[in-house]
Formats: C-alpha cells, sequence, structure tokens
C-alpha cells in the first residue's frame, strides 16, 4: 500500500514522501498515529502542492538572506581592545562583541548564525564566517586595533 508520510520516518523516508508499506502496518500504525495518510489522487494532488510552496518559500529566503549576505560582506568591523603597558591584552573580543557590531549596522542576524568563533586576544585582521541558512554563508573582516 502506498501511503504519504506526515512526518519523518527513520529508516523510511522524509515527511512528504510517498512510500510502499505493508498494508497492515500502514492501516494499524501509520495512518491510526496520523503518521502518514493514505496516498489517494486528491493526497498526492495536495503534497505535490505543499512542496511546490515550500520550495517557493524557500527560495524566496535564499534571495532574502542572500541579499543581506552581500550588504554585510562589504562591511568590516572596526573594533577596539585594551592592552597594557607589556603589550598583554585586558580581556578579549567576544561572540557578543561581534554580534552586537554587526547588530549596529541594521543587519539582522541571530547570534548562532556566526560560526566557530573563538575570542579574538591580539589586534589584527579576523576573518568571521556567518551562516544564515544552509545555503548561505558570508565572510566579514574584523579589524581589532591596540588600545592603551
Amino acid at each position: 500500500m502506498k501511503v504519504i508520510l506526515n512526518q519523518d520516518l527513520k529508516g523510511k523516508g522524509k515527511k512528504g514522501d510517498i512510500i510502499e508499506v505493508n498494508p497492515t502496518y500502514a492501516q494499524n500504525v501509520l495512518i491510526k498515529q496520523n503518521i502518514a495518510r493514505p496516498a489517494t489522487a486528491s493526497n498526492i494532488n495536495d503534497n505535490m502542492g505543499q512542496k511546490n510552496s515550500q520550495a517557493y518559500h524557500h527560495e524566496q529566503e535564499v534571495k532574502k538572506f542572500q541579499q543581506i549576505a552581500d550588504n554585510l560582506k562589504d562591511k568590516k568591523l572596526e573594533l577596539e581592545l585594551k592592552f597594557g603597558a607589556n603589550g598583554k591584552a585586558f580581556g578579549s573580543i567576544t561572540k557578543q562583541e561581534i554580534f552586537n557590531s554587526i547588530q549596529q549596522l541594521n543587519i539582522p542576524i541571530d547570534k548562532k548564525m556566526i560560526l566557530d568563533f573563538e575570542p579574538i586576544k591580539n589586534e589584527g585582521e579576523y576573518t568571521i564566517t556567518i551562516q544564515f541558512i544552509k545555503e548561505v554563508v558570508c565572510q566579514i573582516k574584523v579589524y581589532v586595533k591596540a588600545v592603551k
């Protein structure tokens, strides 16, 4: 019997997939627990409409984030880090400070989008990677200058 999955089913398929299963398993488990629905013509048509809609919305989201990434890529962040007379840094530049600097540029990002960040403890130029979604990743330059 063919069914359309309403949710991901380990070892069988992802949400929206049409799979072939034993009729008893389909009736007694999948359909009864609302994990799947029968693959009738109308359900298949609805499923295709949902997939097309999701693909369209995902494409729009990618375009939106790509535009933000292109805007952010041209920006340069300049941060200051205090150093003592002996040349040792007081503290470090944290992920939160980078996040705050990006937000001051009126660019809507989430702190979790900043990838593989380790606190910056020296002056110089650093590259920070930001991943908006799986398909959209950008890198920005951060310049850290010493302040005494």
